[in-house]
């Protein structure tokens, strides 16, 4: 191990042992008077995760595996009447003591930056900012900065930011940079920056009366950085222009109306050819809320459209919008997110004043992976689920709640597939699903148990590949000081790496059965230590029709959470 990075751990433990102490002593944020901020609190949150990774088995790159890390991560805010100061500190130290890489210490330096610095003053209704922050037009279908934990993305726009908040209207100018965050949480890699340079703006008026209307508009235009060898392309830019009407409280509040269409622009030079394509999204959703009916419908058409560099693009830190997906709340595979025609209808029915209730849903779609084409071109989806609920009701003794879900979803061909017998109305992929979950408790002790289970086939080639995924996790919890999971999952989706793990001895269950533990105990609300000892599969996951695959985990995990 470097000198460097000893010291670099050794500073960050310390630091983080300090915050310990610091953490369960204090009552509340330190408050003192300084210049220009006048009345100012003080907070801090640190973030410690040790980690020991051993083998991924993957094929691609034999150097991520069978090695531990320090991440360390540090927020700073000063508050004051007006002014606020935003910072966040990222460092990662990587180290193989457990075992000599090939590649050397070369691929094993370490990495501590600035991730996060804003700077904000807020008087009155105006707020102006300069540094990072997130932000989000409409609902997110022409631009998205945004965390989003279950993919590990935490991106948002440096530059510079003013808006205006009034009673009936409201406004908002931005410009700058994206910069991700640069530490990939998920498979530990360093993010390279692009500087990609994003404008944008967005307006809305609110119509005073009885029954409020909001409309607004936006406009976008990013441009991307050119990479070598991307196929050729350079100038890759998208504009995006789009209004959105919303009417929330209908019909005495028990309506809510909203809609919004975006049209693009994409243009980009490949070699001495200047190119340019058109692409679409539109939004629109009803809801009514009875006193036991709720009752959603929504639309989507999206064609062509997703602010990125093209619309094949993986990387989900470089993809800046999120358009409503429409669809099932749950583990499953999704594909062409940009390019998708369709509906869902989702009622809940609650049995009040009793804790039950159940819901019926279904969407139905089509959606084209070629782009330029129509979607109902490609493949149809029809996905239906039921659920039944009771939720946990307060008394002495004991108390239970019950979770389940049941749905299947088809995805059924809109034309034949060349140079194979598979042909226009064939089944591309099926898939049944199910979860349940129940929770018992009684006074500080709650048990609750998760299993969930999918079954999976789909065309691959000249054949047809079926799997499974699932899993089962119990969770026993003492109050809220300490919780224990122990959790057992399975898969057989990537056959090869099912192989690769029934070689090694130690997988004795077999190559598609993964077990873990994990454990927390809070020490006040924030600040926790958390430790987890097992198997997680890889795979794809998806969150907002985003997605993206993730690599098997295998190792320990010791975090720390502090908060002052």
């Amino acid at each position: 191990m470097r000198a460097t990075h000893v010291v670099a751990l050794a500073v960050c433990l310390t630091l983080s042992l300090t915050q310990v102490a610091a953490s369960t002593a204090a009552a509340q944020a330190p408050s003192f008077e300084l210049p220009l901020f006048g009345e100012t609190t003080f907070s801090l949150t640190n973030t410690t995760d040790l980690r020991y990774r051993g083998n991924d088995y993957e094929l691609g790159d034999p150097y991520d595996e069978d090695f531990g890390s320090l991440f360390q991560r540090f927020d700073l805010a000063l508050q004051g009447d007006e002014l606020r100061v935003e910072s966040r500190i990222d460092a990662f130290v990587p180290t193989t003591v457990f075992q000599e890489r090939m590649c050397g210490e070369a691929c094993l330096d370490w990495d501590l930056r600035p991730e996060r610095l804003t700077l904000r003053w807020e008087p009155r209704d105006w707020t102006i900012e300069a540094g990072d922050t997130q932000i989000v037009f409409g609902r997110g279908m022409a631009l998205s900065f945004r965390k989003v934990d279950l993919l590990g993305v935490d991106t948002a726009l440096r530059g510079g930011h003013v808006r205006y908040q009034g009673e009936h209207f409201r406004f908002g100018l931005h410009g700058g940079i994206a910069n991700p965050q640069n530490l990939d949480p998920l498979d530990l890699r360093i993010i390279r920056e692009f500087t990609d340079v994003v404008t944008g703006a967005n307006a809305a008026v609110t119509i005073p009366g009885d029954v409020p209307i909001t409309v607004g508009g936006h406009a976008v235009r990013v441009m991307f950085e050119d990479e070598g060898g991307f196929g050729g392309y350079r100038n890759r830019a998208v504009d995006v222009a789009g209004w959105s009407v919303e009417a929330p409280a209908l019909a005495d509040g028990q309506l809510a109306l909203y809609g919004e269409a975006n049209g693009m622009r994409r243009t980009q030079d490949l070699f001495d050819e200047s190119q340019q394509r058109g692409g679409r999204a539109v939004y629109g959703s009803a809801q009514l809320q009875l006193e036991n009916l709720t009752v959603l419908a929504e639309w989507k058409d999206y064609s062509d459209f997703l602010v990125a560099p093209s619309t094949l693009e993986s990387r989900t830190w470089r993809i800046y919008n999120a358009s409503p997906p429409v669809e099932y709340d749950g583990p499953q595979r999704l594909r062409a997110i940009g390019n998708q025609r369709g509906g869902g209808l989702r009622m809940d029915y609650a049995f009040l004043p009793g804790p039950w209730s159940f819901s019926v849903n279904s969407v139905a779609y089509g959606f084209n992976e070629e782009t330029q084409l129509d979607a109902w071109d490609g493949i149809f989806v029809t996905h239906s689920w039921v659920g039944l609920k009771k939720r946990q009701e307060y008394g002495e003794g004991l108390q239970y709640s019950l979770d389940f879900t049941l749905g299947t979803r088809f995805e059924v061909l809109l034309h034949d597939i060349p140079a194979t017998d598979f042909m226009a109305g064939d089944m591309d992929r099926w898939m049944i699903h199910g979860r349940g979950e129940v929770t018992l408790a009684d006074g500080d002790h709650s048990l609750d148990v998760v299993v969930d289970h999918r079954h999976e086939r789909e065309l691959l080639g000249n054949s047809v590949h079926e799997f499974q995924i699932g899993g089962v996790a119990a969770t026993y919890s003492f109050g809220v000081p300490f919780t224990i999971t122990l959790a057992f999952r399975w898969t057989d989706f990537q056959q090869g790496v099912v192989q690769r793990r029934a070689e090694v001895d130690y997988n004795f269950l077999g190559g598609e059965f993964y077990p873990s533990l994990e454990a927390r105990y809070t020490f006040e609300p924030g600040t926790y230590l958390g430790l987890f000892m097992g198997q997680t599969p890889g795979g794809q996951i998806c969150s907002g029709g985003v997605c993206r695959d993730v690599p098997t985990f295998e190792g320990i995990r010791l975090s720390f959470v502090g908060r002052l």
